[in-house]
């Protein structure tokens, strides 16, 4: 809106005679210069939301109050709804609208006061550890599956530390507990919390460390979102489990630390195993090794007995190969018998052919010659039969000497176990041992004096 137009007059003594608009205008100019953007709190009333998307209220407290404006523009997402009765804190520019010579606050944010505050608060100091990479996954240290000693952090006289006690009782007994009393809440509770975990840090004597306190308030909760605190965890070498207040609490030290659990209970079972678990576990493993064991046992044995079926001892060979010999050396007098009963049917019908013909010079000469014949043959069946008799009683002799009852006879035994097996080094006897020498025409027992 342009300034009504109006000559400018002084008065009779010279001095200057503003215009309304002049002087709201360099009222705007001189607020707004010195103001500049400042925060205010103060209660809402008179909220109005016209179809245009601003938003018009009024900021008062118990002495005053002051129109606001917050136009779309400047709203942006909101975190929460805002109602009449609510104490906020206001980022707005201190300014006047000349048309009216209205002062007013032009809003750019609001925030709920008191817990809004703080929740502000805890914003900034998130945005600023993240750009530090103290909440970085790769800084994380795992914790121990079977942890000596535990050291839990935490007010001495909290119902979370008796959580937190009852839950190790139950599921690992056997794990020493070390308990590193401090505040939790209040103003001095920062620096008590950094010296019990400096204290457990310079001890050394935990293998994990519990940070832990029950439920609360942002405001009871808040020791917990301190930035030297978050140094010092993010410092820490021992691995450290925060557990401050409820599933629903987030806090700085839950975002540094290296594991978050949601709370004190919960992170007793996080930090340490379960006996009886592990106790079904042993048991269910112990029974799946039974089973296993048997199976190649029986696998084992049921490979003995067919390569024992295979085995056959040289006595049990040699008789085996004598009946074989005498089989062949029957069927070879079987087959010579069955030559001389041929030959001798062909000699007759040979001299029956002659004594036809009546050719008596041939006939006693074929004869001749049968019988010269016969005779080589009956020599050459002979000498066949003495090679074979001959070659048989050599390999008899050779399987008796490879026979370990031929080397028994021959002044040495054979030293078995008392489970059967044959001892073959002297590094399979122990002094006191019982070992059985088995000779060509028996056994004894002896026991191991002395190596």
């Amino acid at each position: 809106m342009l300034a009504p137009q109006q000559a400018k007059k002084q008065t009779a003594e010279g001095e200057y005679i503003f215009s309304v608009y002049e002087l709201n205008t360099a009222a705007r100019k001189m607020l707004e210069d010195h103001f500049q953007t400042l925060w205010v709190s103060g209660e809402l009333s008179n909220l109005s939301h016209p179809a245009s998307g601003h938003i018009y209220f009024t900021l008062k407290d118990s002495g005053a109050q002051v129109r606001c404006a917050w136009f779309r523009g400047k709203q942006g997402p909101r975190r929460f709804q805002i109602e009449n009765g609510q104490q906020v804190i206001v980022k707005a520019l201190v300014t006047v609208y000349p048309e009216r010579g209205d002062y007013q606050l032009v809003v750019e944010r609001v925030e709920l006061a008191g817990l809004g505050l703080l929740q502000q608060q805890l914003e900034a100091l998130k945005r600023k550890l993240q750009a530090k990479g103290l909440f970085d996954l790769s800084h994380k240290k795992a914790l121990p599956a079977f942890p000596k000693t535990i050291g839990v952090i935490t007010s001495e006289t909290g119902a979370a530390l008796q959580d937190v006690l009852i839950v190790l009782k139950r599921r690992a007994p056997f794990i020493n507990i070390r308990i590193y009393g401090c505040l939790v809440q209040g103003s001095e509770a920062p620096a008590s919390i950094m010296r019990a975990l400096r204290r457990a840090e310079q001890e050394q004597r935990c293998d994990v460390l519990l940070l832990t306190r029950g439920g609360g308030s942002l405001e009871d909760l808040w020791a917990f979102n301190n930035e030297d605190l978050a140094q010092m965890i993010f410092a820490c070498q021992t691995p450290i489990v925060s557990a401050v207040g409820h599933e629903i609490d987030f806090s700085i030290s839950d975002l540094v630390a290296d594991v978050r659990a949601p709370t004190p209970s919960a992170a007793a079972e996080l930090i340490s195993p379960d006996l009886q678990y592990l106790l079904d576990t042993i048991n269910k493993k112990q029974v799946q090794l039974n089973f296993l064991t048997r199976r190649l046992l029986e696998s084992w044995s049921y490979s003995v007995d067919q390569i024992t079926r295979l085995l056959k001892h040289p006595r049990q060979r040699l008789v085996e190969q004598r009946l074989q010999l005498q089989l062949l050396a029957e069927k070879l007098e079987q087959v010579i018998h069955r030559q001389v009963i041929l030959k001798n049917s062909q000699i007759q019908d040979v001299k029956h052919g002659l004594a036809i013909n009546s050719i008596g010079p041939k006939i006693k000469q074929a004869t001749a010659l049968i019988n010269q014949h016969k005779l080589a043959l009956e020599a050459g069946l002979k000498k066949l039969l003495g090679n074979k008799a001959n070659n048989f009683y050599v390999q008899i002799e050779k399987l008796e000497t490879l026979s370990p009852i031929g080397v028994l006879r021959r002044g040495y035994a054979i030293a078995y176990s008392e489970n059967k097996e044959v001892i073959d080094s002297i590094k399979k006897i122990q002094i006191a041992q019982k070992i059985t020498l088995r000779f060509s025409d028996g056994s004894v027992i002896c026991q191991v004096d002395d190596l």
